[in-house]
């Protein structure tokens, strides 16, 4: 991984969070809870809302929670490669009956 983080000048990462009726980002559909799951990166960084290093939401389908699968869509990108890949995600709310929920991560570019 040092090879890689050393010989690029920039990375990214993606990673898709699929939901069974539990929100990942921002308000539920009902607009009552609020919640943001965060991420470690390689370097120990924390990726979260509000923040500098925020990561880019691409679609944010989790708040419907409506019975059926959705997923909420994260891009990270990045000029400091150390912070790259995502290690860990943080803050994934307690899950209650009927509530589900799997991450997928994609693929690390190094550039």
């Amino acid at each position: 991984m040092n090879f890689l983080h050393l010989l690029s000048l920039e990375a990214t990462h993606s990673i898709t969070i699929h939901c069974l009726n539990a929100p990942m980002w921002g308000l539920n559909e009902a607009g009552s809870q609020k919640t943001s799951v965060s991420f470690k990166g390689w370097n120990g960084q924390m990726f979260k809302a509000n923040t500098l290093l925020e990561p880019k939401v691409l679609t944010d389908e989790c708040m419907i929670q409506d019975g059926s699968w959705h997923k909420t869509q994260f891009f990270f990108h990045t000029q400091d490669t150390h912070q790259l890949p995502v290690v860990q995600v943080h803050m994934l709310s307690h899950l209650r009956p009927g509530q589900q929920h799997f991450i997928e991560s994609g693929l690390v570019c190094f550039l």
